[in-house]
């Protein structure tokens, strides 16, 4: 079943291709709210006081009870698609196709006037928002020069209290985190330790550092645990000059370390930006989990995936990931980075080949994601898979879009997000806009974990736009650094086989056999569910020329 909501001129729609009259304008209001929500969901209190704000609090939930009732008939067979319990009303997103490429026809809900104006200021806002998330030549939630305009800062390793493994993750993990509450400020783009190898202050000449990435400043920091308790000792250095521009220590039990993470970001972004005051409002708040051993368990697979390898890394460090996950789920249930990651886990099993049941896996990874936004939809990760997952397990490309925009819309120094972001753009046809946000990843993190996987994706973008040349600049990368990422190998076969370099091309596809058996053309168009059929054929194309017979 297929809702198809037009929001760009006269406000319409259609099930299944057929037209539903539904000729309420709050009821067609509430729809268009819900589908512009992140996972389509609207609390009851915001829906009744934007949709009917002359009336006391009781007539407006008594109105918006009516009113979702006989939105529910209009919908006809897809009543069930509209969802609603005592707080949230839900639409489901997974069936739902929005209209947004009519931007270039009408207004953006031409006509609609239901006298209100919080209402207006929410269509006026939305309209804003999506002009900006559609420009011609980008197609993302934020473009990418945005937050190069002011000084990118790199954020170190900090030194672990000890050699054990349990420091070494914990310092690893607030690190990860820290990146995260540093990059929600919107403002600045925040290069990770990956981008210098995971050293510390203490690991080299911090100018000389920041000058290997561009960065304009350097934090750095210590940890040491007692018990309970943690320091953290934080500073922040001009790479121009090397002078230290702050520093401080922090104290406090393992529990408080969600507000140290805080009270560093915090810091560091007042002396990085002073004007404070308009960043404030551009930053998104994060809900941080309540149980801190649900946090370390899921620090103890972030150390676990920086020394996975290339690519996807390891089946086996996967796998070894899997037992830490269920238990932070098990201790934390809302947890929603915990799901995202066990959603990642069985989305890269079903996309290397290393589970027997593909469908099973990938149908695993779109439920546990779908979860994971449904419980914090401001987890940039979880909207990150989410993407992901909608294309490779459901090819449902407009949602997946609307996912992978809203990932770097709340985090646009995620590298994740852009790969997820770039990865969408890529299957839905648009190249071009695909390979704005693939490219940028590298002045993000030269040494990005995934880079083999965003190598791969920046060939066949290449492919499609018609350069063979910078295809093949991306095949011959795959190669150096990846050279057992079968995923990445099909990619250098396809673009080989197109520049005409067959005999590299038969070596290479010789090994792909090697590591995936299965490697058919039931699985490369199940894997490469490009919306564009031509798209789908020029990779084919590229296979049968350098000897796949599929």
């Amino acid at each position: 079943m297929r809702l198809q909501i037009t929001l760009f001129g006269p406000f319409g729609t259609r099930l299944d291709g057929t037209t539903l009259e539904i000729r309420s304008r709050r009821a067609q209001a509430i729809l268009a709210m819900l589908a512009l929500s992140p996972n389509g969901c609207v609390a009851r209190d915001r829906l009744a006081a934007t949709l009917w704000p002359d009336r006391s609090e009781a007539q407006a939930k008594a109105s918006l009870r009516q009113e979702l009732s006989n939105l529910r008939k209009s919908l006809e067979s897809g009543r069930d698609l509209l969802t609603a319990d005592a707080t949230v009303v839900r639409l489901d997103m997974d069936a739902v196709a929005l209209g947004l490429e009519t931007q270039g026809r009408g207004e953006f809900l031409e006509g609609m006037d239901i006298r209100s104006e919080p209402f207006d200021d929410w269509r006026r806002g939305e309209a804003l928002r999506l002009e900006k998330a559609q420009p011609a030549t980008t197609g993302d939630a934020l473009s990418v020069p945005d937050i190069f305009e002011n000084p990118a800062v790199l954020l170190l390793g900090f030194t672990p209290a000890s050699d054990e493994s349990e420091d070494i993750s914990f310092a690893t993990g607030l690190v990860v985190d820290l990146r995260t509450s540093l990059g929600l400020w919107r403002w600045f783009p925040v290069i990770g330790p990956e981008a210098v190898g995971w050293k510390t202050e203490h690991d080299g000449d911090v100018r000389e550092l920041a000058g290997s990435v561009g960065a304009a400043y350097v934090i750095g920091g210590m940890i040491r645990r007692s018990g309970e308790k943690v320091r953290v000792s934080a500073s922040l250095t001009s790479a121009n000059s090397g002078r230290l521009v702050w520093s401080d220590t922090f104290d406090g039990e393992i529990s408080d370390i969600f507000a140290l993470q805080e009270e560093i970001s915090h810091a560091v972004v007042a002396r990085v930006v002073p004007e404070i005051e308009r960043s404030e409002a551009k930053r998104i708040v994060r809900r941080p989990p309540d149980s801190i051993h649900a946090w370390q368990l899921v620090a103890r697979t972030e150390e676990i995936e920086r020394t996975a390898g290339e690519g996807y890394g390891t089946p086996e460090a996967n796998a070894s990931m899997l037992p830490f996950l269920e238990e932070a789920t098990r201790l934390e249930p809302d947890y929603a980075r915990a799901w995202t990651r066990l959603g990642r886990q069985h989305f890269r099993a079903a996309m290397q080949g290393w589970t027997e049941d593909r469908t099973s896996a990938i149908d695993r990874a779109v439920e546990l994601c779908a979860k994971a936004v449904a419980l914090d939809p401001t987890e940039w990760e979880s909207q990150a898979y989410r993407a992901l997952t909608l294309i490779f397990g459901k090819h449902d490309f407009g949602p997946a879009r609307f996912h992978a925009m809203e990932a770097v819309r709340l985090n646009p120094s995620a590298t994740l997000a852009r790969h997820a972001c770039g990865c969408a753009l890529e299957w839905i046809g648009e190249p071009e806009a695909a390979l704005e946000h693939l490219y940028v990843i590298f002045d993000l993190d030269p040494n990005y974990t995934n880079r083999a996987a965003v190598l791969g994706d920046i060939t066949t973008c290449e492919l499609f736009v018609g350069n063979l040349e910078a295809a093949e600049v991306a095949a011959r990368k795959i190669m150096n650094i990846a050279p057992d990422y079968a995923r990445g190998l099909q990619r250098v076969v396809m673009t080989l086989g197109h520049t005409g370099d067959l005999e590299t091309a038969e070596r290479v596809l010789s090994r792909i056999y090697e590591l995936m058996p299965e490697f058919d053309e039931a699985y490369v168009r199940q894997t490469y569910p490009y919306a564009r059929p031509e798209d789908t054929e020029v990779i084919i194309e590229g296979l049968r020329r350098a000897g796949w017979t599929g």
